[in-house]
């Protein structure tokens, strides 16, 4: 092999080595830049090498090149997941059986909509909000809030209740009992109130 055949493969690897390289480290394609113009300078070596004298050799190195990009590049992605970077790089979605705990407290978070507490700490806007004796990490729509205010649970935003100042409305009176149907209850002060006429008196006043 003479030297523009040894400089042709040595080329071909560091084209390889650098594409690789752009799919781990992004540089914006300067990377891929790099990678072109060395693969470029591989094939002229090998013509140089190989296209007069044996044009097989050369149309082979060709074609080894051509498979070698998508080859080096697929396997680059496919390594790319299982890394730690990688899995950074690509934004991998996390396991499902770390996201039932999150969807489960998320679930409970949004069941507390609608709920009244009271700040535990001045929200700034954000804070913590005490509910049935629990400590909820809080903020507010952007106002700061008092300690012991109360404050309505309106929204939720990822593990933080979302409140606002307001009160709990009272709880209505209770109405007294209906009356069984036919009861009759005073029925001589009911006349009276009717005709608006006291009662008349049920027994006589002994004559002076």
């Amino acid at each position: 092999m003479d030297n523009y055949g040894f400089f042709a493969l040595v080329l071909l690897v560091a084209g390889l080595a650098v594409l690789v390289t752009e799919v781990f480290i992004p540089s914006g394609g300067i990377l891929a830049i790099c990678t072109t113009l060395l693969l470029l300078a591989s094939v002229a070596c090998a013509s140089a090498a190989w296209f007069q004298k044996a044009p097989f050799v050369f149309w082979g190195f060709v074609g080894l090149v051509v498979l070698a990009v998508p080859t080096a590049l697929g396997s680059a992605f496919y390594v790319l997941p299982q890394t730690k970077a990688g899995r950074r790089a690509l934004l991998q979605a996390p396991e499902l059986t770390k996201l039932e705990p999150f969807q489960a407290e998320t679930a409970r978070l949004r069941s507390m909509i609608g709920q009244f507490g009271t700040t535990a700490t001045l929200l700034n806007p954000g804070g913590l909000v005490l509910l049935h004796g629990e400590r909820l990490h809080a903020c507010s729509e952007g106002q700061i809030v008092e300690p012991r205010t109360s404050v309505e649970i309106i929204d939720l935003r990822g593990t933080r209740v979302v409140v606002r100042p307001g009160e709990a409305p009272a709880a209505p009176a209770k109405a007294p009992a209906d009356l069984a149907e036919g009861t009759v209850v005073n029925p001589v002060d009911e006349a009276a109130i009717a005709s608006h006429t006291p009662p008349p008196i049920d027994f006589e006043i002994a004559p002076e």
